[in-house]
């Protein structure tokens, strides 16, 4: 009777909660190939390495170009491969119209883009407006004062540009406070045109003059240039740094004493050089181009521009556009990216509500949970979240960003730091991390370097834990995190996901429920356990209208629910849901035949098997004695 006591608390404590949530109706369907694609990024140097340098490169891209069909991935974007000295990684560009040859030719560039044409996969790239390498042509011609180019970056004269001028000894003033987001000054003095240049970034990213009308053509004209070879969308990179203040004033500090006399960047309210109304000018300007591009040269389908903005939200929703001037197709939404793990579902709950209820009219959402510059998500969560966070990502509404690797469920690497490859860290209050970790190289089986590369050395070490968190290991598990993306990708393509409503449950800190529903369609319900007790939810205590029993899609290895297993919604003394801890199971009310596994086979298998022994010793005895 004990027992039965703890188990009617359990089941009265869901049925007493207040039920918080959000509802979501579904805009008119948006018929275009980007509007629910899975977005997968690929970072080139940590793909595949098809040349034994130990880096990765296009053709490698090509080698695996079957790994995105199976995962039914439509979108490819892949990071900067301009030709660059690798000051930042590739994102400070020399030669926006040339491959670097780390990657490749121009020729491989060709094949990709065949390639990934044959399969039916779109290319996105990034595109980096604000600033480009130091060893840019345009940028030494701008030292020089060439023609046109004199003005193509930011230059100002110092403080004290005559006491300079007239004495070499005296050091130049920088002409105001701004700072770069890696440590120090915004501004370097350059000797030899006797000005200072600004930087966003590092000394050797020297941001453009984006107020100059050549700058800004020139940047169109490279746009044309790629999307004449096959690349569908653009990635723009640090748009919220894009413009400055015309009129250079000093920004404020936001704390007192001695600390407004440091460079430490978060000290300092960035007014004058973040977020200026013009970016959104620009990028209006450039929606019109690559719409007009794409219809006067006949492309086959439409283009598309995301951006990359760490801005607040009512800037994002800016980026959209308006009634009049479309803007970006999405802007891309980092609020799941800050989870807190001490408040996991309220936090969960808060950054998908915030996007939603702020997103203009008629147009798509997205969902970004890991990238090149952030933690992977079983570093910050642990290995069993990630299954929940698979499914949470792939049920939402609109276009979902999946970080390479995260399919398996790739963590951080240790990085010695005499390993380490990234020059500048991560910026602003993580000048002191690095960002290698979550750039290791791609973990494809269990061979040396986990089949990266063939050279003994790859340019960033493989996560030892290689040898069971590969793509062919996990191939061949039913359960594993592989297949669990695989068939929550799957169910992407159904009507209901691509076109349905969202209802959402924020019933408990650990349980968490999506809805996913369409008139005349099957329903999908996500139920996530993010906490560290198992628990038992009657679903229609929380759910209205729903049926009496429910078939299970897809479980996480750890749920110990298969497809096709029925779950009560009604009774606790049926077969409620219980869902062990950070475990999550998807429910439907369309039926599922059960589904057999492979150990399960193996045991009737052994057990049939026993039983012919035990009749054929039986028949020997009794053969024996008669």
């Amino acid at each position: 009777m004990r027992s039965f006591h703890v188990f009617s608390f359990l089941v009265i404590a869901y049925i007493c909660v207040t039920v918080n949530g959000l509802y979501f109706k579904a805009n008119k369907p948006i018929d275009d190939w980007w509007s629910n694609t899975i977005t997968y990024q690929v970072y080139p140097r940590s793909f595949k390495d098809s040349n034994k340098d130990g880096i990765g490169d296009l053709k490698g891209i090509v080698q695996k170009l079957d790994h995105f069909v199976d995962l039914n991935i439509e979108t490819l974007w892949i990071g900067p491969f301009y030709k660059s000295p690798m000051d930042d990684m590739g994102y400070d560009v020399e030669d926006f119209r040339m491959i670097d040859p780390i990657y490749g030719t121009m020729d491989d560039f060709k094949e990709l883009v065949a390639e990934m044409k044959k399969r039916n996969l779109k290319l996105v790239t990034d595109f980096i407006p604000n600033h480009s390498s130091y060893k840019c042509e345009w940028f030494q011609k701008s030292i020089k004062r060439e023609g046109k180019y004199a003005e193509y970056y930011v230059w100002r004269d110092a403080l004290n540009q005559n006491d300079v001028m007239s004495d070499s000894s005296i050091k130049p003033i920088p002409p105001n406070n701004w700072l770069s987001i890696f440590g120090g000054s915004g501004w370097t003095w350059n000797d030899i045109r006797k000005q200072f240049y600004f930087h966003h970034f590092n000394i050797k990213q020297p941001d453009f003059n984006i107020r100059n009308p050549d700058v800004r053509k020139e940047l169109l004209d490279i746009i044309a240039f790629w999307m004449d070879r096959g690349v569908v969308g653009f990635r723009f990179d640090a748009l919220r740094h894009l413009y400055e203040n015309k009129d250079f004033l000093n920004e404020p500090c936001l704390k007192e004493g001695n600390e407004c006399s440091s460079t430490k960047y978060d000290n300092w309210d960035h007014i004058y050089t973040i977020d200026q109304p013009e970016n959104i000018d620009i990028i209006m300007e450039w929606r019109e181009f690559m719409d007009n591009h794409t219809r006067s040269k006949n492309f086959p389908i439409s283009s598309f521009i995301a951006t990359e903005s760490y801005s607040p939200i009512d800037i994002l929703m800016q980026y959209y556009g308006n009634s009049t001037k479309l803007g970006a197709h999405v802007p891309f939404n980092f609020g799941l990216l800050s989870v807190d793990r001490r408040n996991i579902v309220e936090s969960i709950e808060n950054r998908i509500k915030e996007w939603l209820d702020n997103m203009p009219k008629d147009q798509v959402a997205n969902w970004v949970i890991e990238n090149h510059d952030n933690p992977r998500i079983p570093t910050k969560f642990g290995a069993e979240m990630i299954p929940l966070f698979t499914a949470l990502k792939l049920s939402l509404p609109g276009i979902e960003v999946t970080y390479y690797g995260s399919e398996i469920g790739m963590d951080n690497s240790y990085v010695r730091p005499d390993q380490r490859q990234d020059p500048n860290n991560a910026g602003g209050d993580r000048t002191d991390e690095s960002r290698d970790s979550e750039r290791s190289p791609m973990q494809w089986d269990s061979s040396i370097n986990a089949g990266f590369t063939e050279e003994k050395k790859s340019w960033l070490p493989v996560n030892p834990n290689y040898y069971k968190v590969n793509v062919e290991y996990q191939k061949k598990i039913p359960n594993s995190n592989y297949n669990f993306y695989k068939k929550m990708s799957q169910l992407r393509k159904t009507d209901t996901l691509k076109n349905g409503d969202l209802q959402t449950y924020n019933i408990t800190k650990s349980i968490y429920i999506l809805k996913r529903s369409l008139l005349e369609h099957e329903s999908y319900i996500v139920v996530m356990n993010f906490g560290s007790e198992t628990e038992t939810v009657i679903l229609s205590n929380i759910i209205k209208n729903l049926n009496d029993e429910l078939y299970v899609y897809l479980g996480s290895e750890n749920s110990a629910y298969n497809p096709g297993n029925i779950i009560s919604t009604v009774s606790s003394a049926g077969n409620p849901l219980t869902l062990r801890p950070q475990s999550v199971v998807v429910l439907t009310d369309k039926y599922i035949a059960p589904e057999i596994s492979t150990m399960d086979t193996q045991s009737a298998g052994t057990q049939i098997s026993s039983k012919l022994i035990s009749v054929f010793s039986i028949f020997l005895v009794l053969k024996y004695f008669l």
